[in-house]
């Protein structure tokens, strides 16, 4: 009698059930991480709108000894008049307040998120010296969505 060897071709039901459960899993612990790092991102954002404002705000205060009246941004087709400073005060995720809140010298910037789970929240960004030190732990913003700098 002669034994025919089976050789096995492709894989079992069992073994591509189980690759399938493992991918499930990965994917339902990877999309939330991606969500709060996207998230983040654009946090990151208006904290960047606001740490191009520093050098400039400090400049114009110590000057003036005081905040500008406002934010003038820099599409407008009217340029600042002497107590305006032109800045950037939108972003694709952020918009900045157009004034500094606050008497000299001190002072504290504001930005609002404008979409991601971080939508309509704010953050703040702050100084007590007329702009030489500022801090940005202020705002609704949750602490785990802020920069590692501002935690």
């Amino acid at each position: 009698m002669k034994v025919a060897a089976q050789i096995q071709k492709g894989f079992t039901l069992i073994e591509l059930m189980i690759v399938v459960a493992i991918i499930g899993i990965l994917a339902a612990v990877a999309l939330p991480a991606y969500n709060d790092y996207t998230t983040r991102a654009q946090v990151s954002e208006a904290i960047e709108l606001m740490g191009g404002l520093k050098q400039p705000l400090a400049s114009f205060a110590y000057e003036t000894k005081a905040w500008p009246t406002k934010l003038v941004p820099t599409s407008a087709a009217v340029g600042p008049t002497a107590t305006e400073l032109t800045a950037t005060t939108v972003g694709k995720y952020s918009t900045l307040k157009d004034t500094i809140d606050g008497t000299f010298p001190i002072g504290k910037m504001t930005a609002t998120m404008t979409s991601g789970q971080a939508d309509t929240k704010t953050v703040f960004m702050e100084t007590a010296d007329g702009g030489n030190t500022w801090s940005c732990n202020g705002g609704t913003v949750e602490m785990k969505f802020r920069p590692v700098a501002c935690k």
